[in-house]
């Protein structure tokens, strides 16, 4: 792991080339955030966004599999977790189409192959099913690189 994260700090198209892979899945979504966040200061910013999507994934199975907890609770985690990790993480990945496809495909790999340990695929089915469905449609939903530079542009963002 070190070493992918050495090689995503210095030579990102050559971790592009042997794949992203968001890691080792934490304790809950909300570490997911947490590890996004060292990974994108650290450097790894695709790896970042990969961590970070699933971490979103993971946090919308939570939230839809419980929807009577507090406001003050899963909701409002959710929601800080965001606005202070992932939109710092957005803005980066929406400077490269590329790099947005491929930290939203990572997630969505790890999203169709693996298990969130607290809300299974068996008893929450469904529910995975609806949110695949619209990490589906984000990914669908990226612009074409011109569009999506034009975009950025005219919204006073960086394109890398």
């Amino acid at each position: 792991m070190r070493y992918l994260l050495f090689l995503t700090m210095f030579w990102p198209t050559l971790a592009l080339a042997q794949g992203v892979k968001p890691g080792p899945i934490t304790p809950t979504a909300w570490d997911d955030y947490r590890r996004a966040a060292e990974l994108f200061n650290a450097g790894a910013r695709v790896q970042a966004g990969c961590v970070m999507y699933r971490g979103q994934f993971r946090a919308r199975l939570i939230l839809l599999a419980d929807p009577d907890q507090s406001s003050d609770d899963g909701p409002a985690l959710f929601a800080s977790l965001n606005e202070t990790v992932a939109r710092p993480i957005n803005q980066w990945l929406g400077g490269d189409r590329d790099d947005w496809i491929a930290a939203s495909e990572c997630a969505r790999k790890w999203a169709a192959e693996n298990d969130d340990p607290a809300y299974p695929r068996g008893r929450f089915g469904a529910i995975h099913a609806n949110v695949l469905a619209g990490l589906d449609e984000l990914i669908a939903a990226i612009p074409p690189k011109s569009e999506l530079r034009a975009q950025r542009r005219s919204a006073g963002l960086p394109n890398r």
